[in-house]
């Protein structure tokens, strides 16, 4: 199984509650791998797991870097989840066109990654 397979399941297993789906497939380059309607409101939430914070791009290929920039000047909702393995922790990250901003870190635990899920719902655009 691949390794963001096993993040996804981890994530399902410890967001019970939450309407969450997995959207990834091989037709669709560069489309986040979930998605989440949070009080009514469309969340895409690309996983990656990496093993140190000094990946560049936090993994994201061209099409996937493509797809957050211009959702996101859109207006869209779309986000990136880091699981950095070697701290145990999450990271909310979020790609437009000035770049990567950092939204929050939590604990890779279930508390941890409700405070994640809070901070997407909470999250506020700024086109």
């Amino acid at each position: 199984m691949k390794k963001e397979n096993q993040f996804y399941n981890w994530i399902k297993e410890n967001a019970k509650g939450l309407y969450i789906i997995k959207i990834e497939h091989s037709l669709s380059v560069g489309i986040p791998d979930c998605l989440t309607i949070l009080d009514g409101v469309i969340n895409l939430i690309e996983l990656k797991q990496i093993n140190n914070n000094t990946l560049e791009n936090w993994g994201l290929n061209k099409y996937q870097k493509a797809f957050h920039i211009k959702h996101n000047q859109a207006g869209g909702r779309c986000f990136i989840l880091v699981n950095t393995q070697k701290q145990r922790a999450l990271k909310l990250l979020r790609l437009g066109a000035g770049g990567y901003s950092h939204i929050i870190t939590q604990p890779k635990t279930k508390d941890g990654l409700i405070e994640i899920f809070n901070a997407i719902k909470n999250f506020k655009n700024s086109v």
